[in-house]
């Protein structure tokens, strides 16, 4: 009960220090999905069926990437700098009630965005799309591998290293990950390389669970994301509660 009502404590006190700017968070979230959804036909007039469908499905994967790894960590570093971290660890609350509680409001920040975003692909394209009953597990599962994965990443690295990092990011997923585009486009090495990534599964289980008539679902995309998923909370809860 104790852990629980922390939780509680802790994702009303997280939404209120993020008060001035949520709403504006949440509204830039959701002009970037619909911004790739609008925006990528205008650079390719003539696309066909298979493209128009990982762009619709591509773009709330990219929106939740680039929340969890990037805007994530940028912020999390900054509140490390800043000294907030150090005061939630005074706390007399449960280490792992803060992360959580953290967790859940960027959550609430990226999915409102995802949702419009398919809806006005489907709208953009005439898309039919017959969602999978697995879209919603699905999404939580992409949107919290990618904000834990951030979240070790602004735990463990300096801050501008963070800045960095994420910044390099943000290139790798537009430009160089399958999200719009199928992994046998790459080189047989980058293929390789995103087999082992999370990116890659994030797209799978994206379109195959928006989209399943024409893409189909890994299994084994599930298992990267919950590897990656693991791995991430578990470097950052034990970065949360190491001493000094």
């Amino acid at each position: 009960m104790q852990l629980l009502r922390s939780y509680q404590l802790l994702v009303t006190w997280q939404a209120l220090r993020k008060k001035a700017y949520l709403p504006l968070m949440m509204a830039v979230q959701t002009l970037f999905s619909l911004g790739i959804v609008l925006g990528y036909p205008l650079l390719f007039p003539t696309l066909d069926r298979t493209t128009i469908y990982l762009i619709a499905t591509g773009a709330p994967a990219i929106s939740m990437i680039t929340v969890g790894l990037v805007a994530l960590p940028q912020t999390v570093g900054e509140q490390k700098t800043e000294g907030s971290l150090a005061y939630m660890r005074s706390l007399p609350v449960p280490r792992l009630s803060y992360l959580v509680a953290d967790l859940t409001v960027w959550l609430g920040i990226v999915i409102p965005g995802v949702v419009l975003g398919v809806l006005v692909g489907a709208w953009r394209f005439g898309l039919d799309l017959q969602v999978s009953p697995l879209v919603v597990p699905a999404m939580l599962m992409v949107a919290l591998t990618a904000t834990c994965v951030g979240y070790a990443l602004a735990s463990t690295l300096p801050y501008m290293l963070t800045v960095i990092i994420t910044q390099a990011i943000v290139v790798f997923v537009f430009m160089f990950s399958p999200l719009t585009f199928l992994p046998s486009k790459l080189p047989a090495w980058l293929e390789t390389i995103h087999s082992i990534l999370p990116i890659q599964a994030m797209g799978e289980v994206t379109r195959g669970t928006i989209a399943p008539n024409e893409f189909g679902l890994p299994p084994g995309a599930f298992l990267v994301l919950a590897v990656w998923c693991v791995l991430g909370f578990g470097v950052t809860y034990a970065a949360m509660t190491r001493r000094g």
